[in-house]
């Protein structure tokens, strides 16, 4: 069985859908009064933010390069003949 690389989309919508969910039950239940489910839905979404920033931060990172034989400073014979 092949290992796929961890997605962050699909945290990020696990975690916005679970918050969704959350907000309707507990609207139906009256579990959480109007002030602690505008902090806890504040702080999902902080947290969403977050995971994005850091997804983001993640894939742009420089990837090594490894150097080629014939360097800038050095012409190419093939390229420039007169050298």
């Amino acid at each position: 069985m092949t290992r796929h690389p961890f997605r962050w989309e699909s945290l990020a919508f696990g975690l916005f859908f679970l918050a969704v969910v959350g907000n309707w039950a507990v609207w139906e239940r009256d579990l959480l009064t109007p002030r602690e489910l505008s902090l806890t839905a504040s702080a999902v979404l902080i947290l969403l933010g977050l995971i994005g920033i850091a997804a983001t931060v993640r894939q742009t990172r420089p990837t090594p390069h490894t150097t080629s034989p014939t360097s800038e400073g050095v012409p190419d014979e093939e390229a420039d003949p007169q050298h």
